[in-house]
């Protein structure tokens, strides 16, 4: 990584003291005489990993780079490079990249408030549309660079206090374009992290970044090969890396999105080809093959490392009329260093904040201390999170000097949307037996009511199941960790009624009404878990509708203290890879404000995966049961349903007490990551057991039933997506679709 300058002093003793071949007066002619050498790496998205594999080679070759100016990928990998980084390293590093977190529109889920996790339930698709001045607001881009940024900036931190781009390891520049003119803006000063973000901001991709009073996006439009810039920068010859990508021939022009693509790639191939015309017969160019690579695969970077290892050495023969001395080539190493300040104290922080959440609520996510060095690391991670309460359009953070004092000023900018976001959910179902079965559902968030965080949320829902929800949410201190909450809940559904007799056979189907509502406090662990309790006031109507009384309605009002108890660190709810679902919940019915109900519920749920590879075996528990007291169709736990003992129909098993064990394995088989619109593709199969009973006596683990399934899944935009069938051990079948998720 960075090195200090005790390294540098070193390397030059022992080149003295080796006998190295030339002396240091020799050595300094040779630098005088011999050409200043300048790299120009291009844009090309995923490709331009194919830079580090030159770079490998160029090193080995003991190749000068006395300058370097770099496009879009190639101002990423530029950048770290300039500010004293070796091609190993960056190898290294790219080869550990998470690029899913790195390039999430968000920040990663794990690291999401748990509010904010809990907004998945039942609106799976992706897309949020806020609500500013009167108007709905859309994002400028698919991904919010945030994490990208935080992860430069942690990966820089030893350039953290340079802000002049000559003064680097390397005199770097990063080529952006000004969306207003076109024109290519080339950064040189300033923050070393968001330049090398506004270089790679392709549009639509990313939105705009605002740097400099500029609003800019990815250099590639205007200058994807900086030849000139380079040349600016007074070197002699020029080592071009070109990965840009080639027009796209007829056969492939088949599709809206490939027609827009070319029309980008024909701008961009037009000011690379006007660069190419000034190159002289002393430069040398190095085009890797990558055409394979996608320009967002960047799941296959580590492909184009040795891709461009490849076509460096295949210009050798050129290269090495460049090549140093061994004693020079250490005396060039020398040069190369950055003094870090890594040990410096922060004496201040500072919060520049725009957003609607209070200045003491941002300080109090911030760990970082006074008195201590910058522990750049732990700064990222909290500002992660920070950014995980999804208020913030950028947070970030910078060091700034006060006098004689060193501190740290972290940027809070609010949504450029505003804070009043819609929501959108879609569910549908169908067993090719002639049932099917859909939900719709809109919601509105309306966050940061005040400076603690405070929420309304409301969500309406139509289908087979009709409800209405409204939520007020009051963080009661800075950091959210305890927290007050009243909601009403208004649902009406179908209930299957199911024989005792263990022949499961559908005695009827009665309609279920219900009006909820509660008022409780809870607390907060971190992200990852929540525990709450409250009081909870029920209204339930129950008549028969199918095999039941049409005209007998029978009426249950109750009274329930409730508690839950919740751990989410799942990095996904549609196919998870990671971490941990877990829920237990307790309710017991209280005679307080007439309550007649005398049944108390328990119900303990959890999802656990494993991976390995492209391979994820899932295990999934629920089970649920009532007691002291006589349950109705309020109380009954159902079974049947994808991962629910599958060869039965959603619902089809109900009873006061019951259970189900479930391994679901997936593999992974096409599609990208899923921050874009590639859309991962899965295969699987489960092995399910389970049962429903009325009376405790009933229960036997001989008496179980078990299922499994084959299916297909897709994790699109709009949620996920199931198709497959299930067989029971006595001969049950089911096949089944599912899109979205069931509410």
């Amino acid at each position: 990584m960075v090195r200090i300058n005790l390294t540098a002093y070193f390397l030059m003793i022992v080149a003295l003291a080796t006998g190295a071949a030339h002396s240091q007066a020799d050595s300094a002619t040779t630098k005088q005489e011999r050409p200043k050498v300048g790299l120009v790496l291009s844009g090309g998205g995923a490709r331009g990993a194919a830079h580090l594999g030159v770079l490998k080679v160029l090193e080995e070759n003991r190749i000068p780079i006395d300058a370097i100016a770099g496009t879009s990928f190639g101002a990423l990998v530029g950048g770290l490079y300039a500010s004293g980084y070796s091609a190993d390293e960056l190898t290294e590093i790219l080869n550990t990249l998470d690029w899913q977190e790195a390039l999430s529109t968000t920040a990663p889920r794990k690291d999401r408030s748990f509010r904010r996790k809990q907004d998945d339930d039942g609106f799976l698709i992706k897309f949020r549309v806020g609500i500013k001045e009167g108007k709905l607001k859309l994002p400028s881009g698919l991904v919010n660079p945030n994490n990208l940024r935080l992860l430069l900036r942690e990966l820089s931190t030893g350039a953290a206090d340079v802000r002049d781009f000559d003064n680097l390891a390397i005199p770097f520049r990063a080529v952006a374009t000004n969306l207003e003119t076109g024109k290519a803006v080339v950064l040189g000063k300033g923050d070393l992290a968001s330049a090398m973000v506004a270089s790679m901001a392709v549009p639509a991709l990313f939105p705009p970044v605002e740097l400099n009073d500029q609003i800019l996006v990815d250099g590639g439009v205007a200058n994807n090969i900086p030849i000139d810039v380079a040349r600016a920068m007074g070197v002699d010859i020029v080592i071009v890396v070109d990965i840009s990508t080639p027009l796209k021939k007829r056969d492939d022009l088949e599709s809206f999105t490939s027609v827009i693509n070319q029309l980008s790639l024909i701008m961009t191939n037009a000011n690379a080809a006007a660069q190419m015309a000034t190159l002289r017969d002393s430069d040398i160019v190095i085009r890797p093959q990558v055409n394979d690579i996608g320009l967002v695969e960047f799941e296959r970077t580590g492909d184009a490392v040795p891709l461009g290892a490849v076509a460096a050495r295949a210009a050798e023969g050129k290269l090495s009329a460049l090549a140093l001395p061994d004693a020079a080539w250490r005396m060039h190493l020398a040069s190369r260093t950055l003094e870090a300040n890594t040990d410096q104290v922060i004496d201040f922080v500072r919060i520049n904040n725009t957003s609607a959440l209070s200045d003491e609520a941002i300080r109090a996510r911030v760990s970082q201390t006074t008195g201590e060095p910058l522990d750049a690391q732990q700064l990222s991670h909290d500002l992660t999170r920070l950014h995980g309460l999804q208020l913030f359009e950028e947070v970030g953070y910078r060091k700034v000097k006060d006098d004689d004092l060193t501190g740290i000023e972290v940027r809070a900018r609010g949504k450029d949307y505003g804070n009043t976001q819609l929501r959108f959910g879609l569910a549908m179902q169908d067993n090719f037996d002639g049932e099917s079965g859909f939900q719709l559902a809109f919601g509105l968030n309306q966050l940061a009511l005040n400076s603690r965080g405070g929420e309304f949320a409301a969500r309406a829902t139509i289908g087979d199941q009709l409800g209405l929800f409204t939520e007020i949410y009051q963080p009661l201190d800075f950091n959210d960790r305890f927290y007050v909450f009243a909601n009403a809940d208004v649902t009406e559904l179908n209930q299957n009624i199911s024989a005792n007799d263990g022949t499961d056979a559908l005695l009827g189907q009665a309609r279920v009404t219900g009006a909820t509502f509660q008022l409780g406090a809870g607390r907060n662990f971190g992200v990852w878990g929540t525990l709450r309790a409250g009081l909870q006031r029920n209204y339930s109507r129950i008549r028969g509708r199918i095999g039941l009384p049409r005209d007998v309605i029978v009426k249950v009002d109750s009274s329930r203290f409730v508690a839950e108890f919740e751990i989410d660190t799942l990095d996904n709810p549609r196919f998870p890879h990671e971490g941990l679902g877990f829920e237990i919940g307790y309710g017991n019915d209280l005679s307080l404000l007439g309550g007649d109900g005398q049944v108390d519920n328990l119900q303990v749920g959890f999802y656990k995966p494993f991976s390995w590879g492209d391979n994820t075996l899932g295990i999934n528990f629920l089970a649920a049961t009532t007691f002291n007291g006589t349950p109705d169709e309020t109380d009954l736990i159902s079974l049947g349903g994808f991962t629910n003992l599958t060869a039965f129909a959603p619902g089809q098993l109900s009873g006061n007490h019951g259970g189900v064990l479930s391994a679901v394995y997936y593999r992974k088989v096409g599609g990208g990551l899923g921050y874009l619109a590639q859309t991962p593709l899965y295969v699987g199969a489960t092995l399910e057991t389970g049962n429903v009973w009325n009376d405790t006596s009933d229960i036997s683990l001989g008496d179980l039933k078990w299922s499994s399934s084959l299916f297909v899944g897709a994790d699109t935009l709009i949620g996920p997506i199931y198709l497959g069938g299930g067989i029971g051990s006595r001969g049950e079948a089911a096949a089944f679709l599912f899109i979205g998720q069931l509410f």
